[in-house]
């Protein structure tokens, strides 16, 4: 390969193309209700082999129609909270199409139309759907669907908001692979495209997951997701994915359990990070009290239980800290919850049944589990619980990657 192309791309950007993924187009989701998803600077406009005309006079309606919500988010920046996109979401369904946003955290609007549609194309007919993700970026994006004797083709154009209108800023049409209407309610579907940049590094094309929930959820439901679940998620941490309890809180790590909680007592990242030297491994010495009073506060465990599943030093009252380095680095492919019903208990904890939807094993189930939640006073919480539902279907954390034990991290930076 000739090496003047190399040198028009910063490492950085080489590293993204190279890990970047179009399953990934629904990425973990963050606390609260602000969900953010990278801008597609990178993506190049293809062409379409359907007719365009259509397909721009929607998006110049909704440019119209959506200008106030547009400009407001503009003007506050507040592009990407949940209270626009909702607001978002309805106007587009009050120009009569079906709309949802990117990260399924809104119930779609006109949604019958999808249902109809995903029914017909089951049966094999021919049938046609416009249906529009508003996304956390400040634009939408427009999926004109086709499907003709079982099969499903996608055109898919991206468009922000800028000089007060929508302006594409890329389109790609593709075959589907796969496509499924989910017992979930879920339409599925996954492709590939070619885009230049990224088939420079990787020789191949971009292959394009995506999960747009059709049939709505309770909305109780939804906000036990927001505050107990997504903020902990299914990445760099396994709360979710053990069987654990009071009595027996097995595998948990306790590290990742902080990593993740820190900023909620903090209101800021974990300040403890790797060395600068990538070869070397960072330890920190982490005061008791500043350990405990992130990890306490959120589950009912005694700190001689939680020293003995930690490493702590009595004569100096600290806990062992090292930062997850480059060999504990996950998967960028990791399923994000869904809380799907929501039980009230005697004792006052509340029970969750959550679905783990993972775009890369076209599933709007990966697995399922059960998290017992108790809320206390001030608005506060612990969790109790979590069980995995058995199922055979239930899909491996293949993205889940351990701390390393003692003897693997003296064996990589004792050298």
């Amino acid at each position: 390969m000739n090496k003047s192309i190399h040198k028009k791309f910063p490492f950085s950007i080489i590293m993204a193309l190279l890990i970047m993924t179009g399953c990934s187009e629904r990425s973990e989701s963050a606390p609260e209700a602000s969900y953010s998803i990278p801008f597609r600077e990178n993506e190049q406009k293809a062409e379409s082999t359907q007719d365009q005309d259509g397909f721009s006079a929607a998006v110049d309606s909704l440019s119209e129609s959506c200008r106030d919500i547009f400009e407001e988010a503009a003007r506050t920046k507040t592009t990407d909270t949940l209270e626009i996109i909702s607001r978002l979401v309805a106007r587009i369904g009050e120009s009569g199409y079906p709309a949802v946003d990117c990260q399924n955290q809104v119930n779609m609007v006109n949604s019958d139309q999808a249902v109809s549609f995903c029914k017909q194309a089951e049966e094999g007919k021919n049938a046609e759907l416009t249906i529009f993700t508003a996304e956390y970026t400040g634009g939408v994006t427009q999926y004109n669907l086709q499907a003709e004797a079982g099969k499903l083709s996608v055109a898919k154009s991206y468009y922000h908001y800028e000089d007060g209108k929508l302006n594409q800023k890329s389109t790609y049409t593709y075959p589907a692979d796969f496509w499924q209407y989910t017992d979930e309610g879920y339409l599925l579907f996954r492709g590939s495209y070619f885009m230049q940049d990224y088939y420079i590094y990787t020789l191949s094309d971009v292959s394009a997951c995506t999960a747009l929930r059709v049939e709505p959820l309770d909305e109780t439901c939804r906000e036990m997701n927001r505050k107990y679940i997504l903020p902990i998620g299914y990445g760099r941490n396994n709360l979710f994915l053990e069987d654990w309890s009071e009595s027996d809180f097995g595998e948990l790590d306790f590290y990742d359990l902080f990593d993740k909680c820190y900023p909620w007592v903090h209101g800021e990242e974990v300040p403890y990070k790797m060395d600068d030297n990538l070869g070397k491994g960072a330890v920190y010495r982490i005061p008791e009290e500043e350990f405990e009073q992130v990890i306490c506060p959120y589950l009912q465990i005694s700190l001689e239980m939680l020293r003995s599943k930690t490493t702590y030093f009595p004569e100096d009252h600290t806990y062992e800290y090292k930062p997850r380095g480059l060999h504990e680095a996950e998967s960028g492919d990791v399923p994000y919850p869904e809380v799907v019903d929501c039980k009230n208990n005697p004792d006052g904890t509340v029970t969750l049944t959550v679905n783990a939807v993972f775009l890369r094993k076209d599933t709007s189930r990966a697995f399922a589990h059960e998290v017992v939640i108790c809320p206390l006073e001030g608005g506060g919480f612990q969790y109790v619980s979590n069980r995995i539902i058995p199922s055979p279907d239930n899909c491996e954390p293949t993205w889940r990657r351990a701390r390393l034990t003692e003897e693997q991290w003296k064996e990589l930076y004792s050298r």
